[in-house]
């Protein structure tokens, strides 16, 4: 009996208390001078790279496609060739 009551009284508690949680106010909007000045602190922490740098990741990217424009140059001219081959020899 003393258990029930016990879970009774529980339960009492916790509807009263979720009665009185209210819901967090809302937070004003911030002004614009506010968000100008969190970017112009954001853009502060930015670390920009070496011309140095950049040359280098530049010339690689550009090694790179076309590298892989030849490859797939290669790649169109075999598989076209075959499929030539392909369309002659059924012919």
């Amino acid at each position: 009996m003393e258990q029930k009551n016990e879970n009774t009284a529980n339960d009492k508690n916790e509807k009263n208390e979720s009665k009185k949680v209210k819901a967090a106010p809302k937070k004003n909007k911030p002004s614009f001078s506010d968000v100008v000045a969190d970017h112009k602190a954001e853009f502060k922490k930015i670390v920009w790279p070496k011309p140095v740098e950049v040359g280098k990741k530049t010339v690689m990217v550009i090694v790179t496609s076309l590298f892989t424009g030849g490859v797939i140059f290669c790649m169109d001219t075999v598989f076209t060739e075959l499929q030539s081959l392909v369309i002659h020899l059924l012919s």
